[in-house]
């Protein structure tokens, strides 16, 4: 099984390569979701509803939907609505990996938190649009 560039995909263990930023959602290959163009604009893959998931978000970060005890579907519903709702306080400046994980003590291993970032951000959930901020010069 070809993964792809280091540059193309990021590997995640036991699920396979999730495209980085081509705005497809694929785990080990299959098409999980994919932002629609409206008016030239690419919108997001699926919609959110806070209370529930969907059957992109069941596929694309399934090792939350396994039955495992430390990772549920509560679990994830945690972690995706904190995000969504960090982006909302950051707009339009990049929601990082670390400020996402701020908020969330004992929801999950860095690693985890760290798919649950890319496949919302890969689905244009957060960060799209986002303007990186500037670093100072030390």
């Amino acid at each position: 099984m070809d993964s792809g560039s280091k540059e193309d995909s990021e590997q995640i263990p036991a699920l396979g390569p999730v495209p980085a930023t081509n705005g497809r959602l694929a785990v080990n290959g299959e098409l999980v979701a994919e932002p629609v163009a409206v008016n030239g604009e690419l919108q997001p893959a699926f919609t959110v509803d806070p209370a529930t998931t969907s059957e992109a978000e069941q596929r694309g970060c399934r090792e939350f939907f396994l039955g495992k005890a430390n990772k549920t579907a509560e679990r994830y519903m945690r972690i995706r609505n904190h995000m969504i709702a960090e982006w909302e306080t950051t707009k339009p400046t990049y929601l990082t990996k670390i400020r996402a994980r701020a908020g969330l003590k004992n929801c999950g291993d860095v690693n985890a938190i760290g798919r649950v970032h890319t496949f919302l951000e890969n689905a244009r959930i957060i960060n799209a649009g986002a303007v990186q901020a500037r670093r100072r010069p030390a």
